[in-house]
């Protein structure tokens, strides 16, 4: 994937690549937002996020920082794994003045075989079925956005991080994270890209719909430009 430089700010990247050589997709990265270059060396991509968490959570442990940097490693690691073209980290400061953070992930799912074209709704339609039946728990839907139409699915899991990554043998860390999954099928190929948002954080989980309906209304066929370099806070 290619995208412009990354810092924190409002960025345009582009996602995937038609038959044509034309990226499928375009989004807003709004400020606060920061994208990892998959292709960096892990190691040195931590010793970057220590330098980046130190001065934006101050007052925390060294074992909250600690915890944050490794878990989002380990999160990241798990994304690229699973073929992420895109993996953004945000640190956005919420109503209450505490500092929140959380990652999103995009990936671009083709079928193997099947028509040249598809229909969207329908693909949409069965991607929400779908998810009604492996998360019974969840929020499942579907939504109009400005590109199409998307199935949407929010809900919670209980992730096990290796304790060897915080020092500790033995046992898993678990940790429990909300998050939002969005199917959105392309225009330029069978196919969906899948949005998927995940943070800790849930005692802020309001606040995030707020930026993550943003960047789903931003979601283009054509490429946009925003100049925007704000501070990374929350939503207005």
């Amino acid at each position: 994937m290619a995208s412009r430089e990354a810092e924190i700010n409002s960025e345009s990247p582009e996602i995937g690549a038609s038959s044509a050589g034309v990226a499928d997709l375009w989004f807003d990265l709004p400020p606060g937002f920061m994208e990892f270059d998959l292709n960096e060396d892990a190691e040195a991509r931590m010793l970057r996020m220590v330098d980046a968490v130190d001065p934006i959570f101050a007052t925390a442990t060294p074992e909250q920082k600690l915890s944050l940097i490794v878990s989002g490693e380990y999160i990241l690691q798990t994304m690229i794994g699973a073929g992420a073209e895109h993996v953004s980290s945000c640190f956005l400061r919420m109503h209450d003045g505490e500092l929140s953070q959380g990652t999103l992930c995009v990936l671009i799912e083709r079928p193997d075989v099947g028509p040249p074209n598809q229909d969207r709704r329908g693909t949409a339609k069965r991607t929400a079925v779908q998810w009604r039946e492996m998360y019974p728990e969840a929020e499942v839907g579907l939504v109009m956005l400005p590109y199409g139409i998307a199935a949407i699915c929010i809900y919670e899991q209980d992730l096990q991080m290796p304790g060897v990554l915080f020092g500790l043998d033995g046992d898993a860390i678990p940790v429990k994270v909300r998050q939002m999954q969005v199917c959105l099928p392309l225009k330029t190929s069978p196919g969906s890209a899948l949005f998927i948002f995940m943070s800790q954080d849930v005692d802020h989980w309001d606040e995030y719909l707020d930026v993550l309906s943003g960047i789903m209304k931003s979601i283009s066929s054509e490429e946009t430009v925003d100049d925007n370099h704000s501070l990374p806070d929350g939503p207005e």
